[in-house]
C-alpha cells in the first residue's frame, strides 16, 4: 500500500468507499476500493467479500473492470482495480443530445457490449443480479436468467429515458401490490400500468428482443440456453461479435456511434422521459431495495 498515492474520494456507500490512486514511482491510475471488516458483520456481507475477492482474481475480460492486487490488514480489505474514466451509462442517456435518450443504433452499440460483458460473468460461474445498480454478486438462489431480465430493463431505459416501470412503491399500493403489477405488464413493457401506449420509436426487431428478456418465466426468457441466444436474435445481426470482443476492434474497426464530445449534454437538465401509471418514473440507478426485490422476484 505504500507504493500508492492516495488522489481523491471517487464514491463511497455504507459498505465501501473507492478511492483514485496513482503508483509512486509512475503516472499509472487506478480505483482502490477500501472495506472495512468493522462493517463486515453478517453473513451476507461475509460471503459477498468473499465472491468480490475470487471475482477479483479471475475475470479477465474487455468488458469487464479488471482486478490487480488485494491488500489486507486487521482492519479492512482493499481492493486494486482498473480505473476507467468515465460517466455512468445512465447519466450519458439523461444528458444525451436535446433528447435524453439514446437513438436505436446507439442503443444496440452498448447493448451488444453488455451482452458481451455478462457472458464473460456467467462463463466464470457467477450471476451479477443487479447491474442497473449496486453492483451485487450472488449465486443462490438466482440463475443466470436474472440477468437477461436485467439486460430488457437497461436496453429500455437506454431507448426511452427511464425504466419501463417505476422503481419507487406508489402510495396508493402495496409493496405485493406494485410487484404484482410489475409482473403483470412485464411481457408487454410499451404499455403503462394503466394500458397507455408508449410513444416511443422502435422498430419491431427490438420490441421483439425486449419483450422476450422481459418474460416473467425463467425458463421462457431468452438467454435461458446462454448468451449465445441473445446475441443470434435478429436485432443483433449486423453486429461483427468477432470484432466487438477485442478494444483494438472497437478503436480502429467500428464506427462507434458516441461521441463524448458531441453527445454529452452537460448543460442538460435531467428530467423524467416518461410516465409510469401516470407518475415520473426514475431511473433504474435508483433501484427498489435489494430486500424488497430479493422477497417478490426470488423465483426470476
Amino acid at each position: 500500500m505504500d507504493d500508492f498515492e492516495q488522489l481523491q474520494l471517487l464514491g463511497s456507500g455504507g459498505y465501501a468507499s473507492v478511492f483514485l490512486v496513482r503508483r509512486s514511482n509512475s503516472a499509472e491510475l487506478f480505483a482502490l476500493k477500501k472495506i472495512s471488516r468493522s462493517k463486515v458483520v453478517i453473513e451476507q456481507q461475509k460471503s459477498r467479500l468473499e465472491a468480490e475477492r475470487s471475482i477479483l482474481l479471475k475475470l479477465r475480460s474487455p468488458f469487464l473492470c479488471r482486478g490487480f492486487q488485494i491488500f489486507e490488514t486487521t482492519e479492512e480489505v482493499s481492493f486494486l482495480q482498473e480505473y476507467v474514466e468515465g460517466r455512468a451509462l445512465y447519466e450519458c442517456v439523461w444528458k444525451y443530445r436535446d433528447t435524453g435518450r439514446f437513438p436505436e443504433h446507439v442503443t444496440k452499440f452498448f447493448a451488444a457490449q453488455l451482452v458481451l460483458a455478462l457472458r464473460d460473468l456467467h462463463a466464470q460461474g457467477y450471476i451479477h443480479r443487479d447491474f442497473k445498480s449496486f453492483q451485487m454478486f450472488f449465486k443462490e438462489p438466482y440463475g443466470f436468467s436474472i440477468d437477461w431480465w436485467s439486460l430488457g430493463v437497461v436496453i429500455y431505459e437506454m431507448l426511452a429515458g427511464h425504466p419501463p416501470w417505476e422503481y419507487q412503491c406508489p402510495t396508493d399500493s402495496t409493496l405485493e401490490e406494485y410487484f404484482q403489477r410489475i409482473k403483470r405488464t412485464a411481457g408487454s413493457p410499451f404499455q403503462t400500468f394503466d394500458g397507455q401506449v408508449e410513444a416511443i420509436a422502435v422498430s419491431p426487431d427490438l420490441q421483439s428482443l425486449i419483450c422476450a428478456l422481459l418474460q416473467i418465466n425463467p425458463r421462457e426468457r431468452l438467454g435461458k440456453n446462454g448468451a449465445a441466444e441473445i446475441m443470434n436474435h435478429v436485432w443483433f445481426n449486423d453486429i461483427d461479435w468477432a470484432q466487438l470482443e477485442t478494444k483494438e476492434g472497437i478503436k480502429n474497426s467500428i464506427a462507434v456511434p458516441y461521441d463524448f464530445n458531441k453527445d454529452y449534454n452537460a448543460a442538460r437538465v435531467r428530467t423524467p422521459q416518461g410516465q409510469c401509471g401516470g407518475r415520473e418514473s426514475l431511473s433504474s440507478a435508483e433501484s427498489i431495495d435489494p430486500e424488497d426485490n430479493a422477497k417478490y422476484f426470488a423465483d426470476f
